[in-house]
């Protein structure tokens, strides 16, 4: 009877001990996995220095290490600490509309001595009508407008260059979605300043998707693509902005009203709202015409944009 009773008191003894490591052990692999994700993350020691490295020269840390070395596959850490975008914002209106075209390279790769402008194409692959240049198998596109912009600046005594940087290349790279091309044309944009410290004006050229008739007009015996200047409201100083894009919208009417379709500011939701006019008050988007216009239509307003913007830069 002792015996029975001293056995079920082991056996009781140790269904407690065996409870009891259980516990034990599952309070520790609950912590230690807590820790891990939290501390930890699986990456060789050249990455993690890396990252650790791109930490430390960071100079706006809102979050501790930890944390965003647990985030380290993450687009928006890796836009943050190795291309030095702090925040991203997609802009869900702004998908791929209309005609495409692919990356055009400079016919004019002449390198401009200390640029004050520079001209960029957010959506490079934004197209025109390619009728007029089917037989060499070429789409026009913003890009192609502004090369045309940038020769015709030069001529006119304004220093300016085209972003030749593939930003559709940049994307494809870091497998991001079209939504995030402002934040691969800022990067090229700040890159460009870093290079280029006289830059003092940023244009970036788009085309819309609306109906011809809406982005086209007919002056004399010429057709032209119409201008819409774009301002991003989100951006807090946009009004200085607004002032560039006013004035030069102004010097069009007064060429021809009929040549621009206005100023429309941008802002809220769906939307961009700043279109990098944050890195400069004379940073502004330009619709040039749209997907229907030819590029003859959008050269023969490109002469006249060259003008109003020579008069802006030159504070006429």
């Amino acid at each position: 009877m002792k015996k029975r009773i001293k056995t079920k008191r082991k056996l009781k003894f140790g269904y407690k001990i065996l409870f009891s490591s259980l516990i034990a052990l599952s309070s520790f692999l609950f912590i230690f996995h807590l820790l891990y994700n939290k501390f930890l993350v699986k990456l060789d020691n050249e990455t993690l220095i890396s990252h650790l490295v791109d930490y430390n020269l960071n100079t706006k840390k809102t979050h501790n290490i930890f944390y965003d070395i647990v985030n380290l596959n993450s687009t928006n850490f890796l836009l943050k600490y190795t291309l030095g975008v702090d925040t991203l914002q997609e802009d869900h209106e702004e998908l791929v509309s209309g005609i495409e075209a692919d990356y055009i390279e400079d016919p004019y790769d002449v390198k401009v001595n200390e640029p004050i402008l520079y001209i960029y194409n957010t959506h490079q692959t934004e197209g025109y009508q390619k009728s007029n240049n089917a037989s060499y198998n070429i789409t026009p596109s913003v890009l192609m407008a502004s090369y045309i912009l940038r020769e015709s600046l030069n001529d006119l005594g304004i220093p300016s260059m085209v972003e030749t940087n593939d930003i559709a290349e940049l994307l494809r790279v870091h497998s991001w979605k079209y939504s995030y091309s402002y934040a691969a044309s800022k990067i090229l944009l700040e890159d460009a300043i870093k290079k280029n410290p006289g830059l003092t004006y940023f244009i970036d050229i788009h085309r819309d998707a609306m109906s011809y008739d809406i982005t086209t007009t007919t002056i004399g015996d010429k057709k032209y693509a119409k201008v819409l200047f774009v301002i991003g409201k989100d951006n807090p100083e946009y009004e200085k902005n607004l002032k560039m894009a006013e004035s030069i919208n102004e010097y069009i009417k007064g060429i021809n009203p009929n040549l621009t379709r206005g100023i429309s500011q941008k802002g809220g939701s769906g939307v961009n709202g700043i279109y990098n006019q944050n890195i400069s008050p004379n940073a502004i988007l330009i619709e040039l015409g749209g997907q229907y216009n030819n590029i003859t239509e959008v050269n023969n307003t490109l002469n006249i944009l060259a003008e109003a913007i020579y008069h802006y830069v030159k504070g006429e």
